[in-house]
């Protein structure tokens, strides 16, 4: 929804045939609009059915976050489903102005009127497509409105050109609030497998909130303010019990790493020691202990939690710490590099040697993502470790990493086998400057890429690690987990960490992948990414019980 560049301000989707619109005659209403918790402005809109058929419908939007000042104003005709018709869009973006006109001309295109300039693209737009603004909430609530399935059914749609939009009816129920009860229904949007959108509106059609997890982008009726807490996802599901205590003992400790704190937690078994143990290592990105994303927005699964009362439980002590300047650790992320990650890794391992009830001949160590990179530098430099498992690391250096997750999701949203090829090559050069430590402003890349390299430190020394030729100096017994679906580090990552091992006749290595788990080991639904927001998702049991087994027999646990 935040997307910077405005030189395209719009997007067409095309409608699943045979969808009847389930719009009020007459909609008026303000979001207020929150980024990360905090108000990042309003958008109001009025959406009005038309005597001579089909709608108005009219947005303005006042959107404030850090770096961006968008002032937008979006006036459009559409047919009875919505099907566009014409638009008038004007943006004022950090005090720039343009005006974008368009009109439909036939099925075979739009005619494109901006700066008094005229154009006509003939890109093939069906009758039934739908008009997208870029940044505009109303436009989003359209799919609810053509939603007409019941509960848990999905209806596709496609953005002009080719970008896939799966809308599917999760919820429709009542909450209650001093007394009063309001009816809802709540959709989701999964965008290009890339991202996820709730959207909730009320029984007559009133949009009431929407939320996009992943960026911690909110929209709330403003006349529903008092009832968008109880809008939630979790809160809406079932079946939730209280679990008895854990039969383990947990305490929060901290340990040096050079000269700054880490914070943790060490989860220890009861009864006569000394423990086995293992360091978990986080992704990349700043997470907490849990591997969490703290504050609004980014993961909440729990996955280290979940990982570490599994082990525990099964007699291995856990440690699992807040990254670089993350809840109660300093230091910062945004200036350490891969080596300095690795030392927090070291200092990690020496702690829970140094720590009572803890047998220091038996500490592994557990990675997953970044940290599946990070456990073979450490493993590799210390005979002493008894065991490692990688989870979804990677085989490659970090810029064809890259280069690969963003022509998936290139291709995934529609783009052709030429601009694919150009990002490619874009990256490319890139990645080469950065290693030569060349100036990279006039070098056209993807934002994200950019972003990952503003720390220069860890671009460079992630881009000089060879994972393929590290993993071969590793002496401990290796597990190699990935998840089938996993759309971030595919499954041949894992295959050729494994061959790595095969080459130099390691004596204790494992490749297993779980067919139907995606890059956080939980089962996919195919969604690509957009899937990080399921509020229902949760680790697969069965990947625990195998992981546990397998550190339980290499760790000796008695």
């Amino acid at each position: 929804m935040l997307g910077r560049s405005f030189a395209a301000i719009f997007l067409v989707f095309a409608a699943a045939t045979g969808l009847v619109a389930q719009v009020p005659s007459q909609v008026d209403a303000t979001l207020l609009l929150k980024l990360g918790g905090s108000d990042a402005g309003s958008e109001t809109f009025h959406v009005e059915a038309l005597a001579s058929g089909g709608y108005f419908l009219r947005t303005d939007v006042n959107l404030q976050v850090p770096g961006l000042h968008l002032i937008q104003n979006v006036e459009a005709r559409a047919g009875s489903g919505f099907e566009f018709i014409d638009a008038r869009v004007l943006a004022v973006v950090n005090g720039d102005t343009s005006t974008v006109t368009l009109t439909r001309e036939g099925g075979l295109g739009i005619q494109v009127t901006e700066g008094g300039a005229s154009r006509a693209d003939t890109l093939e737009t069906p009758a039934n497509s739908i008009l997208v603004t870029n940044n505009v909430m109303l436009h989003v609530v359209q799919f609810a409105w053509l939603h007409s399935a019941g509960i848990g059914e999905s209806r596709s749609f496609f953005a002009f050109p080719r970008v896939p939009i799966d809308v599917e009816l999760q919820y429709e129920g009542q909450v209650s609030k001093d007394g009063q009860a309001l009816s809802i229904r709540r959709y989701y949007l999964n965008v290009a497998n890339q991202l996820g959108i709730y959207v909730w509106v009320d029984a007559d059609g009133e949009p009431l909130k929407l939320i996009v997890p992943l960026q911690a982008f909110e929209g709330v009726n403003e006349a529903y303010s008092d009832w968008a807490p109880l809008l939630d996802p979790k809160a809406e599901e079932t079946g939730t019990n209280a679990s008895a205590p854990p039969p383990y003992d947990a305490e929060d400790v901290e340990f040096a790493s050079g000269d700054i704190t880490l914070a943790g937690t060490v989860t220890t078994p009861r009864g006569a020691g000394p423990w086995p143990a293992v360091v978990l290592i986080t992704g990349s990105g700043p997470q907490n202990r849990d591997e969490d994303t703290e504050g609004p927005g980014g993961l909440k699964m729990g996955i280290f939690r979940v990982i570490a009362d599994t082990l525990t439980r099964r007699g291995i002590a856990v440690l699992r710490y807040d990254d670089r300047g993350v809840g109660g650790s300093g230091g910062s992320l945004a200036t350490a590099g891969l080596s300095d990650l690795v030392h927090d890794v070291e200092a990690a391992v020496r702690y829970l040697r140094a720590r009572d009830g803890i047998d220091p001949a038996r500490v592994g160590l557990v990675g997953h993502s970044e940290g599946g990179i990070i456990a073979p530098i450490v493993a590799a430099d210390d005979s002493r470790i008894t065991a490692v498992v990688l989870m979804a690391g990677t085989a490659a250096p970090l810029d064809s990493v890259i280069m690969d997750q963003v022509a998936a999701g290139a291709i995934e949203a529609g783009a052709d086998s030429a601009s694919v090829a150009q990002t490619r090559k874009s990256i490319g050069e890139f990645a080469e400057a950065i290693r030569q430590g060349a100036d990279t402003d006039s070098i056209d890349v993807p934002d994200i890429v950019r972003t990952l390299a503003s720390n220069r430190k860890w671009f460079k020394e992630h881009m000089e690690n060879l994972p393929e030729a590290t993993i071969r100096q590793v002496r401990a017994p290796v597990l190699i987990v990935s998840g089938g679906a996993d759309v971030q580090v595919p499954p041949v990552h894992a295959e050729r960490l494994g061959a790595a091992l095969d080459d130099v006749d390691h004596p204790d290595h494992e490749v297993r992948i779980f067919p139907d788990l995606n890059h956080l080991l939980a089962v996919s639904k195919g969604q690509g990414t957009a899937e990080y927001a399921d509020p229902t998702a949760k680790v697969d049991p069965g990947f625990l019980t195998y992981m546990a087994d397998w550190l339980v027999a290499r760790l000796g646990v008695r």
